[in-house]
């Protein structure tokens, strides 16, 4: 039986699957990146050795792959392999596609880890039924990837979709893309932090205050955690931080009008709590008028798996369309 191989490459963990041709996850296993201790050469040949291992312990080998699929974070080129860009990790203009083929010489599709995501949630998670659909992930930065017609976009040079670098108030909060007042520094969950910090340090007698021990963090649950206990001053955190989501979420609709917005990372968890904080603000900030029907909020539903799985999604959507690299 032939497979597919989804490779997800993340800063701390990447992600191998062996998937079937009706895009059922058969096998995974995960290895440590250890992007401060190796460079791009040793990480790369590190996962394809285990790939190569994945595969031989469940009765596959190279030539039994259709295509490989790898989701990474920054921006990496499918036209050219080439790792253009990733931030925390150590690939700047690094050949990647190149360095795969010393191992397996079969079609390689690559593309950002988001949008790899949202693909797999647009196709086979919350999305399902829609070829139009969005998502967006809440994490230590803001993700997002845009499904138009069935396809993953990402603009002319494959850079697109990096929806949480639009700016949402001018001169506003530093980002650490280097601009200011992008929807990243005010929902990313480092900026819920802070903003929680804040309301602790301006109210240290609240249920906010005291949920938090000594020797604990503040984390992007602990806002949350007062809120079950009906606190006023998480109350008001939450608040602004469902507004400035809904700033942002406005503006997605307004760009790309996608029929299902799909919230995914780990503030997702909060369920419709979530989604009915900045719903209806959305929809009335939104170019919505009359009987026009409405886009709706969907929480992700594949978790972790989302990557490998649009991986796989996308490869064989380039081999359907002509592709072959």
């Amino acid at each position: 039986m032939s497979v597919y191989l989804g490779i997800d490459v993340g800063g701390t963990t990447i992600k191998i699957g062996l998937i079937s041709q009706e895009f059922k996850l058969l096998k995974k296993h995960a290895i440590d990146t250890r992007a401060d201790t190796e460079n791009a050469n040793q990480i790369v040949s590190r996962m394809m050795q285990k790939v190569q291992e994945l595969l031989f312990e469940n009765g596959y080998s190279f030539s039994d792959v259709i295509a490989m699929g790898l989701g990474a974070p920054g921006t990496i080129i499918n036209k050219s392999g080439l790792y253009a860009f990733a931030g925390n990790l150590p690939f700047d203009n690094f050949p990647i596609r190149d360095k795969i083929k010393e191992y397996y010489s079969g079609p390689i599709f690559l593309g950002n880890d988001a949008n790899m995501a949202a693909l797999a949630e647009s196709r086979l998670g919350a999305g399902q039924g829609s070829k139009d659909t969005f998502m967006i992930t809440i994490g230590t930065g803001i993700g997002g990837g845009v499904v138009i017609n069935d396809r993953m976009y990402t603009g002319f040079n494959e850079a697109g979709a990096e929806i949480g670098h639009m700016v949402i108030r001018l001169d506003g909060e530093y980002c650490t893309c280097g601009r200011n007042g992008c929807w990243e520094a005010y929902v990313a969950a480092p900026a819920l932090i802070e903003q929680t910090k804040q309301a602790i340090s301006e109210h240290p007698d609240s249920i906010l205050a005291k949920i938090v021990q000594p020797d604990e963090k503040i984390t992007g649950k602990t806002v949350f955690l007062a809120l079950d206990q009906d606190c006023p001053v998480a109350k008001e955190v939450f608040a602004q931080y469902a507004y400035y989501l809904q700033v942002g979420m406005a503006n997605v609709i307004n760009a790309f009008m996608p029929e299902i917005i799909i919230l995914g990372g780990g503030i997702s968890n909060q369920g419709d709590r979530l989604i009915n904080s900045f719903k209806q603000g959305t929809l009335d900030d939104s170019f919505l008028f009359g009987d026009v029907e409405k886009p709706e909020f969907r929480i992700a539903t594949l978790g972790n798996d989302a990557g490998m799985l649009g991986a796989a999604l996308f490869a064989a959507d380039s081999l359907e369309d002509g592709l072959s690299f």
